[in-house]
């Protein structure tokens, strides 16, 4: 029985610690953003007359300011649902998955898990958007870093939202 007790006290607190860090998994709803218009505007500056307009209508177009998040981590698979969006269903490890964007554009999207992180890339040939999920060591606030690379571009579009439980 003394054995037992030897065993089952360091299991149970092992578990009770692992159950109480917090998870990236849940509805997230925006706290506050950068002021993204601000960052399209920097990131095509540098382009022609003529390009300038047509990149930032896409760039706004493609980089609403999220107001809510759904992330949800399984032994399936990443699911990430924007706003209203279609959830992002992505493959466990890293692993690239083809998707298809509402508008009907294709990807190879994946997501990498680590505690208290997510990175998850879109890539097609027009180029690539990365989403750095950070969750606070407190478990109540999430932050997303976007960065959009394309070869159209003269530079990188990047800009962070906050969300909160």
């Amino acid at each position: 029985m003394r054995a037992a007790r030897l065993f089952l006290v360091p299991v149970l607190a092992i578990l009770s610690l692992a159950a109480q860090e917090p998870s990236l998994s849940g509805t997230w709803t925006q706290a506050k953003a950068d002021d993204v218009a601000a960052a399209i505007d920097g990131t095509v500056a540098d382009m022609n007359f003529i390009k300038r307009p047509i990149a930032r209508k896409k760039l706004t177009r493609l980089n609403p300011v999220y107001k809510k998040v759904v992330i949800s981590i399984t032994d399936r698979g990443v699911f990430v649902k924007f706003d209203e969006r279609d959830s992002i269903p992505m493959l466990p490890g890293g692993q690239s998955s083809p998707w298809t964007r509402e508008d009907g554009d294709k990807f190879m999207v994946a997501a990498q898990v680590t505690p208290g992180q997510m990175i998850q890339t879109f890539k097609n040939d027009e180029g690539e958007r990365t989403n750095v999920f950070k969750l606070s060591s407190d478990g109540k606030s999430l932050t997303l870093s976007a960065t959009v690379k394309s070869p159209q571009l003269p530079k990188p579009l990047t800009y962070s939202i906050s969300f909160g439980r």
